[in-house]
This record gives C-alpha cells, sequence and structure tokens, in this order.
C-alpha cells in the first residue's frame, strides 16, 4: 500500500509541474529509460545529472526513474537480466536475489562483468521501451491537462 501512495503521489507531483509540457515529458522519459539499468542508488544522481546536461525538468526526471522500486524492482531486473543473458548468449549459474535492496549494487558487482552486461544491455532495451512509452503518457496527460485545467 505504501508503494501505492508513493506513486499516486509522484503522479501528482509530475502533473503538478511547471514548464513546457515536452521538456517534463522528456525529462520523464529520461528518467523512465535510467531506471531499467542496473545502477540501483544511483539512478537519481545519473537521472538528475543527465537532465540538468541536457535542460530538461529534472524532478521529472527523477519521478521516472521511480518505474522501478523496491516492489517492481526484482521483477524488471529479472527480466532485463534474463534478456540480455539471451541476446549474449551466456550461461550463468547467478540466481537473481528475492529482494532488491541496499546491497544490490554489491551483489551486481560481485556476480561478475558477465551478469552486469547482461543487465545493462537488457535494461537497455527495455529502457528504450520505457522512455518512449514514458513520454508518449506524460506527454499526452500533459497536454490534456492544459487544455482542460479545471478537470485537473
Amino acid at each position: 500500500m505504501k508503494t501505492e501512495t508513493v506513486k499516486r503521489n509522484g503522479v501528482k507531483r509530475l502533473f503538478s509541474l511547471k514548464g513546457e509540457p515536452k521538456v517534463v515529458a522528456k525529462g520523464f522519459a529520461l528518467g523512465s529509460f535510467v531506471g531499467m539499468l542496473p545502477f540501483p542508488g544511483f539512478q537519481i544522481i545519473i537521472s538528475a545529472t543527465l537532465a540538468s546536461f541536457f535542460r530538461l525538468n529534472k524532478t521529472a526526471a527523477i519521478a521516472g526513474v521511480f518505474n522501478t522500486n523496491l516492489a517492481t524492482g526484482v521483477f524488471v531486473f529479472a527480466f532485463n537480466y534474463w534478456l540480455g543473458k539471451k541476446i549474449l548468449g551466456i550461461e550463468s549459474a547467478f540466481q537473481m536475489p528475492e529482494k532488491i535492496g541496499i546491497g544490490f549494487a554489491r551483489t551486481i558487482f560481485e556476480a561478475g562483468s558477465d551478469v552486469f552486461l547482461s543487465l545493462l544491455l537488457g535494461g537497455f532495451i527495455t529502457g528504450i521501451f520505457a522512455m518512449i512509452l514514458g513520454y508518449y503518457i506524460s506527454l499526452t496527460l500533459l497536454t490534456r491537462k492544459i487544455k482542460s485545467p479545471d478537470e485537473h
């Protein structure tokens, strides 16, 4: 339930952001992409830094990262790992942890380069889809909000 509240509050904040809808949507899309990459604990910093560099909305970029969180991260990273492993043709006995937490980055590091590369490639591919979906969904919703401010 706590995750739902965080998501709901994040969505409200996203749509209360000031700025050009395309810039906000691009920031959210960037964060959605970064959220798929195997850098847990650093995704917010990476997103905010890239958003600053590309002059996108930093708050929206940070919000996009939370597409992957403690509840969804296990499934997302397991799928990314599987996808990357299949594409690279890697055979590995590594098992994804049942929970994603503070030690996840260390687990990935200790697992070796094959695991990291599989997660990175899988995350890059799913990140592209998350970025495209994140952009068009947020742009559509932000544009509707501007067209009918009384309803939101």
